[in-house]
């Protein structure tokens, strides 16, 4: 049995796994075989008895993850990989070939992995930033639409990029959005992201397109088009966003180094500084896992320590 090809399958049919994810774990897999072959394990697909032995299991995986450290690898990178193989074991033993994790997997030791703190921009720069793009022009009116909805509703690059105008509902002022793993979730509609989004599509499109879009009778080939369009009318590449973002950050004094998901970042902060519930976050954003969003926290918690060490006569 091709144990690679069925672990493949497994991530991307049984659990949803986005094609990123798959590719990503996929690599990673294959570095631990060749690990694993040159530290005497067999191949799983010749000799699967012997990936039930838990000492030489326990060996590779040892020699694997110290030379991960020893290639100085960043601890989320060995993260990622531990995460890999741990996937690929519980598909093993999915199939038979193994009966339980090894004692490295089962602890879900990560070797004390780094959590590194998103960047995220004040609402004044926010504000700054997507008020640079020329809405006198039709290019402008896109980039202001792009990044109102990246920042108003949070959205990764990909699913704005992947938008289409049947996911719109502009009557029920409500979008649905496709996350990773191709799992949706519908996200409210209002506010400057709906006002700068029908300016964007009102020039863009006909005006009888423009009528039914609005009145919420975008069927047929209406449907499949993309919100956000580049040359050509197809549908607008990442690349193009994250050089429109970059570009116009630059202009702005201290913008370094920003991206789309920089936006996203602003608002799951500004949101929590405003006093939203970090499981009404965690829906918005689309995260699988609360421990996702948790991150949001930290970052709310440092600026009230700032604020704290700053303001308190007692603080300094």
């Amino acid at each position: 049995m091709d144990h690679r090809r069925g672990f493949r399958q497994h991530l991307a049919i049984e659990k949803g796994s986005s094609p990123r994810t798959v590719a990503a774990y996929l690599r990673d897999l294959d570095a631990f075989l060749e690990s694993a072959l040159r530290s005497g394990l067999p191949d799983p697909d010749r000799e699967p008895a012997a990936w039930r032995e838990d000492v030489p299991v326990r060996a590779a995986l040892r020699d694997h993850l110290a030379a991960l450290r020893r290639e100085g690898r960043a601890k989320s990178t060995v993260a990622r990989h531990l995460a890999a193989i741990r996937a690929f074991f519980r598909y093993l033993q999915l199939v038979g070939v193994v009966t339980s994790l090894p004692a490295t997997l089962a602890r879900g030791a990560t070797g004390g992995r780094e959590r590194k703190l998103p960047r995220d921009l004040s609402e004044e720069m926010v504000e700054a930033l997507i008020g640079l793009p020329d809405t006198a022009d039709p290019r402008g009116r896109r980039d202001r639409a792009l990044l109102e909805m990246i920042y108003g509703l949070g959205l990764r690059l990909s699913e704005a990029v992947g938008l289409n105008l049947g996911d719109l509902d502009l009557p029920g002022e409500r979008l649905r959005v496709r996350g990773k793993g191709n799992k949706e979730r519908e996200l409210p509609l209002i506010g400057a992201a709906a006002k700068a989004l029908a300016v964007h599509l009102e020039g863009r499109l006909d005006p009888a397109d423009w009528l039914r879009l609005r009145d919420g009778n975008a069927g047929g080939d209406l449907a499949g088009l993309p919100v956000f369009a580049g040359r050509r009318g197809r549908r607008i590449a990442p690349r193009t966003v994250q050089a429109m973002v970059a570009r116009h950050a630059g202009s702005l004094a201290g913008l370094r180094g920003v991206s789309p998901h920089t936006l996203r970042h602003s608002f799951a902060t500004h949101l929590l500084d405003g006093g939203a519930g970090i499981r009404i976050v965690q829906e918005l954003l689309g995260h699988e896992h609360l421990a996702t969003t948790q991150i949001y926290t930290h970052l709310t918690r440092a600026r009230l320590r700032e604020a704290y060490l700053k303001a308190h006569p007692r603080g300094r």
